[in-house]
């Protein structure tokens, strides 16, 4: 039991504790937690400590691990946004800083959150989403020191109804582009649980892409909540572990060290 996705009071949008986010975890039973607080540049000039406080960050998070070391196996984690325009400020960041588990995620489009740069009201959700996925595609082949994508299909949470959801085969050529990518520089993807949370009636990433994903031959494959209150700990954890094993995988993986080590069903 695994959660490597989640966010304390260190991101901008959770004011949870961090100590609170282990405490449930322990609850719960997880063996695994990777905190993945927030670091998002939206533009090349942004600084890292504007979105992160990325020093006091370590500081927490090792005085827990030490407390909690008989409990629980912490790892240090980062959600950092990606974009082909702040590759070279997002890799900067990463390099600096002793992680054992980066995210990168697209949240933004040109520089503007996705969400509110008003994407959704001025594109119909066609031409939004072939934009949103060749700009993915941009972002994970300039920006590639990270271990897994998040959330592959993100942009799904905020359509106001997800029947709006344009068929994953529309942009196929492109998804199946990003996840060669993903494959052939040994990174992978995660399955997130926070989708259900926004109303979602699925996993991200939507079945399509997971079998795309198996088919091409990826392997790696991580768990997370995208909690952001503690509560939201490990939330679907088992459904998201039977949503893997039915597609024919045999673990998911954690990452120490920036490494990946498979933990077999």
């Amino acid at each position: 039991m695994i959660d490597l996705h989640n966010h304390s009071v260190f991101s901008m949008d959770s004011n949870t504790p961090m100590e609170d986010n282990i405490k449930v975890a322990i609850d719960k039973n997880l063996k695994y937690l990777s905190i993945t607080d927030h670091m998002e540049i939206m533009k090349p000039k942004d600084k890292y400590w504007e979105s992160l406080d990325a020093p006091g960050y370590f500081v927490e998070f090792n005085r827990l691990k030490e407390k909690y070391k008989d409990d629980i196996h912490l790892l240090a984690g980062v959600e950092v946004g990606i974009q082909e325009s702040t590759a070279k400020v997002v890799e900067d960041f990463v390099n600096e800083f002793d992680y054992d588990f980066v995210i990168g995620s697209v949240h933004c489009l040109f520089e503007k959150d996705l969400y509110g740069g008003g994407y959704y009201q001025r594109l119909k959700p066609k031409e939004l989403y072939k934009t949103y996925y060749e700009e993915m595609y941009k972002s994970v082949k300039a920006m590639k020191n990270f271990d897994v994508l998040g959330h592959i299909d993100y942009i799904d949470r905020y359509l106001d109804n997800y029947f709006d959801v344009p068929d994953q085969d529309e942009n196929k050529e492109i998804i199946l582009a990003i996840l060669k990518e993903l494959i052939d520089t040994n990174r992978g993807i995660e399955i997130n649980t926070g989708g259900f949370r926004k109303g979602l009636p699925y996993l991200h990433p939507h079945r399509k892409i997971l079998s795309w994903y198996r088919e091409l031959g990826g392997e790696i494959i991580t768990i997370g909540s995208d909690a952001h209150k503690s509560y939201d700990i490990g939330y679907k954890n088992k459904k998201a572990l039977d949503y893997v094993k039915s597609f024919g995988f045999t673990g998911v993986y954690v990452f120490e060290n920036r490494r990946p080590r498979k933990l077999e069903f």
